[in-house]
């Protein structure tokens, strides 16, 4: 990371609207740099999402307030590689014009500008992608649910990137739970330390010094597994910068086609909205059975590992085939709304059966659960595969019950 002192002219009342505001409204912010800085990743995250001009006209209430206005000079310090991606952005700009159009900007936008139908900041294995983010969010926006008596529970979270695909309700809570350290503690950095976070990622080698990038991912994938193993049945949520830097680096680069710096700093404009989104949550790490009673007024989101392919994604020792059924009875008792994920696509873990066979399989290890239980289905493709939503609600004409043993649900 590099520290930048940049000399800036800009409308004063317009400077202290913006650093009072973000005083007010973020817990993580100490100084006027860390102001600067978070209204900087605010900048850039809009400038990779929507479009929006003329902002610093809306930021004064009043044409007095706008006609007393003066500039005022000032040297303040940056993180460059933000200001350097804006200038990219924005390459017929001054500094100075660049943080007064920032400045305007946060001013004006309402905060779920920024925290509406965000992609997740990081993804693993499991996770849901756009598509099922959208689904997601238009099956909650059609249950017209009464969303501040109601605690919405994500009860195996993973990376959050289902709640932070939903748009920003007035939730009376939410509870976001998961049984992996790992994504707990990541979750819990994002919502209290994402400035720390920030620097702490672009400090690492795919930043600068690439050629220790080899070694930091060995030492981060032996520090993580280590940490997993530690915490794995710990119930207090840990605050690590360190892991979840760690976290976040390995999974981006260890994958077929490993992101480069430009690609993950996109996704580090994410963390600021993705901890705005996070200063309403509970993060637990439970079973996630324990969210499944008939005992609050609650919303559940529940992608826990798919029948059929749980190796891929599951917690070692864990039952599965009693951990299902469970969950299966208590959603077939359930009084709240929810929304369960699984798949009806056999897995690849069928490829000794011909295709017939293993679309069989899959279909008779979801019916022994599910089938003819008065639950809604709904069917979202995919590029490869078939996801389905199962619901207790019905809130959308393309939604089925499954009653007749002959319907095909792939």
């Amino acid at each position: 990371m590099t520290r930048k002192d940049i000399k800036i002219t800009v409308r004063k009342k317009l400077w202290e609207k913006a650093v009072k505001k973000a005083k007010s409204e973020f817990k993580f912010i100490h100084t006027t740099t860390d102001v600067l800085n978070t209204i900087l990743l605010l900048g850039l995250y809009k400038s990779n999402a929507k479009k929006r001009t003329d902002d610093l006209y809306l930021a004064y209430s009043s044409i007095a307030e706008m006609q007393s206005d003066y500039h005022t000079t000032f040297t303040i310090e940056v993180i460059g590689e933000l200001l350097d991606a804006l200038r990219k952005k924005h390459t017929n700009q001054t500094n100075s014009k660049l943080v007064e159009s920032v400045l305007a900007d946060y001013i004006v936008l309402p905060l779920n500008f920024y925290t509406d139908n965000l992609l997740p900041v990081y993804t693993i294995v499991g996770s849901k992608n756009n598509i099922m983010q959208k689904v997601t969010a238009e099956a909650v926006e059609s249950m017209n649910l009464n969303h501040k008596l109601m605690t919405l529970v994500d009860a195996c979270c993973a990376t959050g990137s289902l709640y932070f695909g939903l748009n920003t309700y007035n939730w009376k809570s939410v509870i976001l739970n998961d049984l992996n350290p790992l994504r707990t503690n990541m979750l819990n950095v994002l919502k209290h330390q994402p400035l720390k976070l920030i620097k702490s990622i672009l400090s690492t080698p795919v930043f600068s010094n690439k050629e220790y990038l080899s070694e930091y991912m060995t030492n981060a994938h032996s520090i993580t597994k280590g940490y997993e193993a530690k915490r794995q049945h710990y119930h207090k949520i840990d605050c690590n910068i360190d892991i979840a830097t760690m976290t976040f680096i390995f999974q981006c680069v260890s994958k077929q086609y490993p992101e480069d710096s430009n690609k993950i700093l996109t996704r580090i404009t994410r963390i600021i909205p993705a901890s705005i989104k996070l200063q309403n949550t509970i993060i637990t790490q439970e079973d996630c059975l324990k969210y499944l009673d008939n005992t609050m007024n609650k919303f559940v989101l529940l992608d826990v590992p798919y029948i059929g392919s749980e190796y891929t994604c599951s917690s070692i020792g864990y039952n599965y085939n009693r951990f299902h059924k469970s969950i299966a009875e208590k959603l077939y008792n359930a009084n709240y709304p929810f929304l369960y994920y699984c798949r009806s696509t056999p897995p690849k873990a069928y490829n000794p059966h011909n295709e017939q066979d293993a679309k069989h399989i899959q279909k008779m290890k979801l019916a022994q659960y599910f089938f003819n239980k008065g639950l809604y289905f709904e069917k979202v493709y995919l590029k490869e595969d078939t996801e389905l939503i199962i619901s207790n609600r019905q809130y959308s004409k393309g939604q089925f019950e499954w009653s007749d043993e002959k319907q095909i649900i792939i």
